[in-house]
């Protein structure tokens, strides 16, 4: 598909589209990165913390507990054995619900393998301070110092080293949540900024690849009005594109073809003129000379027509002395007819007198 074939909504809206997809795609792998922070985030205030806090009590709990026995074998004094008595047995309560809500908290592999050590040597513990009170409370003091120190101390030891792995485990857990938080907060930082950048230099190239393909035919065209303008139809105009810069230069290369063809028929209607005026002047021309020709035949003609007003002016009395004379002469000749009419009678009268003088004779 010839992108300058599309026009310009397209374009833009393809510009603007390609942006968008970018600047949709950068909020969803923030969204991403940022829901894995917060993720690991919950991870260590839903379960690391509280799996920790929840072992470390243990741990405080088995501690009292210690404490407390430690006591009893000191103090004989009933009452306060008694005290002892209820702060181990409160002791031992906390440190089992710690054990259960653990026992639903821990659900790793590791977590919980450590959890069924820490059971059965709590477990193991719980037995060795029941025979410790037994013994205390018999009075084998001697009986209950040997069991503190071979059996009860052991299994104390045993129980302290299984939760304080826990406790490590959980704080190796939360550190590494914790690391993982902020090595992913500093990638999607990084990544932010890359994608910042990128996003940029994308929507830079579409915004200067839409500006160059409507300002560079825009260009041409006001080149081509100028050069038209200045009286030049000789530019050579190409259509490359379909778009409306491009029907702007198609609308211009007809116009120019247009002037070309109407300067063309102009041209030669001047050419035309101007022969037809050249002819109409070598005609105003002879028409003169022919002018000045009839002009100096008219001065002739009235010259001649004045002799010839002169000359029948003369006919004109000498035709009235000639009409006199020719009336006159009609008289003479009208008198002479008669006359001749009696000659011819006469004669008549003679040519019959001569026949009979004829007949006579004969």
């Amino acid at each position: 598909m010839n992108l300058s074939n599309l026009n310009i909504a397209k374009r833009l809206a393809i510009g603007f589209g390609i942006v968008g997809v970018l600047l949709l795609g950068s909020q969803i792998f923030a969204i991403n990165m940022v829901s894995r922070v917060s993720a690991g985030t919950a991870e260590l205030a839903e379960r690391s913390i509280p799996n920790t806090n929840a072992t470390s009590a243990v741990l405080a709990e088995i501690n009292d507990v210690a404490v407390a026995l430690r006591n009893m074998m000191l103090d004989a004094d009933p009452a306060d054995r008694q005290k002892q008595l209820d702060e181990i047995e409160s002791s031992r309560r906390t440190s089992q619900e710690k054990l259960a809500e653990l026992n639903k908290r821990l659900t790793k592999p590791d977590t919980r393998a450590i959890l069924e050590r820490m059971l059965a040597a709590n477990e193991k513990y719980v037995q060795g301070q029941q025979e410790l009170i037994k013994r205390i409370e018999a009075g084998d003091e001697q009986g209950a110092r040997d069991f503190l120190k071979t059996v009860l101390r052991p299994a104390l030891a045993e129980l302290k080293g299984a939760v304080n792995d826990q406790i490590a485990l959980q704080q190796k857990m939360a550190t590494t949540r914790a690391e993982e938080a902020h090595a992913t907060e500093q990638s999607t930082r990084l990544m932010m900024i890359v994608l910042s950048l990128v996003s940029l230099a994308i929507a830079a190239l579409v915004a200067w690849w839409n500006t160059r393909s409507i300002t560079r035919p825009l260009a041409r065209a006001l080149d081509v009005a100028n050069t038209v303008a200045a009286g030049d139809l000789t530019s050579r105009i190409e259509v490359t594109g379909r778009d409306e810069t491009g029907m702007l230069l198609q609308a211009l290369k007809s116009m120019n073809e247009n002037l070309v063809r109407t300067v063309t028929t102009v041209r030669s209607g001047t050419d035309t003129i101007g022969t037809a005026a050249a002819e109409v002047a070598a005609g105003s021309l002879d028409l003169s000379s022919r002018t000045e020709q009839q002009a100096s035949s008219l001065e002739e003609t009235a010259s001649s027509m004045e002799e010839l007003t002169s000359t029948v002016k003369q006919n004109a009395d000498n035709a009235r002395q000639a009409n006199t004379l020719a009336e006159a002469a009609s008289n003479v000749a009208e008198r002479g007819g008669r006359v001749i009419g009696d000659v011819v009678g006469t004669m008549d009268q003679i040519n019959t007198s001569a026949g009979k003088i004829a007949d006579i004779i004969g």
